[in-house]
């Protein structure tokens, strides 16, 4: 059996409580499905690591639908977005009179997502305080608000998420490695956009479906160079970079047929002229990393490009490309 197939087969059937949408066919990306739908089965705590932008938060959430715990709440955390004076008193709760301002109860996310899942992105940002304590809930299932003397049970399950090396943050001291014991017990590593492959367009395709509902139009088309040029790209953002060059290029496109240079994208992935505002540079210059990306080949340059070989041919005799490989 395939990986693809394999993976598909873990896919949770449609259920109207979620629309996790998982969008790929690459083996990396059905291993991280079949990784995920066999740990959603369990209550084991899980880590996501990967680069920013390759939907941690979307296997999260997938694993959340897939489980026993589907029905509970599922409470999304960005620790580095919170300041660290508000840290524990955001995933604890307090008690009135614990500081100056705390004029009355106020439960913390672990308290709200009981029966549930609470997903903690980039774990890494936690301040040594809030990791002992948020280390006791891992070990004892149980925790006190602050200011409360009060032991309250933490029936929860947690699914952290850093983009971070966990092994460096440990070897520098600024993450705990008994914290990091209890957290990796399954870990997932979520490749980033630029190993999935014909994900890309895969992606590209339904962000751009999802743009055009939200817009009320029809559709939005990709020329084939300017399919090529997403293709080449390195992807440093990953997926949620692809989802906000679409958004822009939707916008400053002619109609609905989005070309290459209305991408705008960063001049390292296609090339030393990618910022010109001249299509015909744009195209050379995709058509030239794509070439040195597949040693000349023609047929693969053709194929990356979505375009015939007569077209590539074309291609290359109005640009003075030399020679090259079939």
């Amino acid at each position: 059996m395939s990986a693809t197939v394999l993976a598909k087969s873990f896919l949770p059937r449609p259920d109207p409580r979620s629309a996790i949408r998982l969008i790929g066919t690459s083996e990396a990306w059905c291993h991280v499905v079949q990784r995920a739908a066999r740990v959603a089965e369990t209550d084991v705590t899980t880590c996501l690591q990967g680069e920013s932008g390759t939907g941690k938060e979307v296997i999260a959430r997938f694993i959340h639908a897939s489980s026993p715990r589907r029905h509970g709440p599922f409470i999304a955390i960005n620790c580095a977005a919170l300041p660290d004076q508000l840290v524990e008193s955001e995933l604890f709760g307090f008690e009135r009179g614990a500081f100056t301002s705390a004029q009355q109860s106020k439960p913390g996310q672990i308290e709200l997502a009981g029966r549930g899942v609470l997903f903690l992105d980039e774990i890494t940002e936690l301040t040594p305080s809030a990791q002992a304590k948020l280390l006791r809930v891992l070990q004892e299932r149980e925790f006190q608000r602050l200011g409360g003397t009060r032991v309250i049970s933490a029936d929860v399950r947690v699914v952290a998420a850093t983009n971070r090396d966990l092994h460096d943050a440990v070897r520098q001291g600024t993450f705990r490695a008994d914290l990091y014991y209890r957290i990796n017990v399954f870990d997932i590593r979520i490749p980033p956009l630029r190993d999935r492959g014909d994900d890309v367009m895969l992606l590209a395709e339904s962000f751009l479906e999802d743009i055009a509902r939200s817009r009320g139009v029809e559709r939005f088309r990709l020329t084939p160079i300017a399919a090529g040029a997403l293709r080449a790209y390195q992807w440093p953002g990953n997926a949620r970079e692809l989802r906000n060059v679409l958004e822009r290029a939707t916008v400053v496109c002619d109609g609905a047929t989005i070309e290459a240079d209305d991408l705008s994208l960063d001049p390292p992935s296609v090339g030393p002229r990618a910022n010109s505002t001249d299509l015909n540079s744009v195209e050379r210059s995709t058509i030239e990393r794509v070439m040195r990306d597949t040693d000349g080949n023609i047929s693969k340059t053709a194929r990356t490009l979505g375009i015939s070989r007569t077209q590539l041919y074309g291609r290359l005799r109005k640009h003075g490309f030399s020679h090259a490989t079939a």
